[in-house]
């Protein structure tokens, strides 16, 4: 009975998680850094990648989501296609990279282009391919060791239960915090939850 009620529940949340819809900041491949400012609503050029460097997913964010570095919940979708800044697509998540970035918890939902039905049989990290997230793990780990090494830290990945939760966490962070300047939010969440910063 527990393991057909445990069935049941990741039913639930693969379809609560089918179609989340997530704005694109960075394309597949590129060496730009492009960031979503929530104050002036616009995608801005934040820097160039050094070396060869370039991103292994496109790069979005979920508005309604705020993810304790204070910013957008940010979420890497696993495709063929490049799908350019500004655009937005339904995407299925799948699972959820966990990172730490100067400090900060900068989680990394994983999703799959949820209209494109090349990836309908991918439903878990369990179904991507494993050099890809090997591929990711290097490059979040080492993009910015130009500043110094263990700036990034890649401390594993999760399973799409754990990605509902984190999701949901950063939905409520969104609704009561969403309006509160970046440094003071961070500085306050330093103070009430200092678990979530190293």
């Amino acid at each position: 009975m527990q393991i057909k009620w445990a069935k049941l529940k990741l039913i639930y949340i693969i379809r609560y998680m089918k179609k989340i819809e997530v704005n694109i900041e960075i394309s597949k491949n590129s060496n730009i850094k492009y960031e979503y400012d929530r104050k002036s609503n616009k995608i801005k050029v934040d820097r160039i990648l050094r070396g060869d460097f370039k991103y292994p997913a496109n790069y979005g964010y979920i508005k309604e989501a705020l993810d304790w570095d204070g910013d957008e919940l940010d979420v890497l979708v696993y495709s063929s296609e490049s799908f350019l800044p500004g655009t937005s697509l339904d995407v299925r998540i799948i699972g959820a990279m966990k990172m730490i970035d100067s400090g900060e918890t900068d989680t990394k939902l994983i999703g799959v282009h949820a209209d494109d039905y090349r990836l309908d049989n991918i439903n878990s990290l369990k179904d991507v391919d494993k050099m890809w997230l090997q591929n990711v793990k290097n490059f979040f780990t080492t993009y910015k060791n130009f500043k110094g090494e263990g700036i990034t830290k890649v401390t594993g990945f999760e399973d799409i239960n754990w990605a509902e939760n984190e999701y949901n966490e950063c939905c409520h962070l969104m609704e009561k915090y969403g309006q509160m300047d970046k440094d003071k939010f961070i500085e306050k969440m330093k103070k009430e939850h200092p678990e979530k910063y190293i």
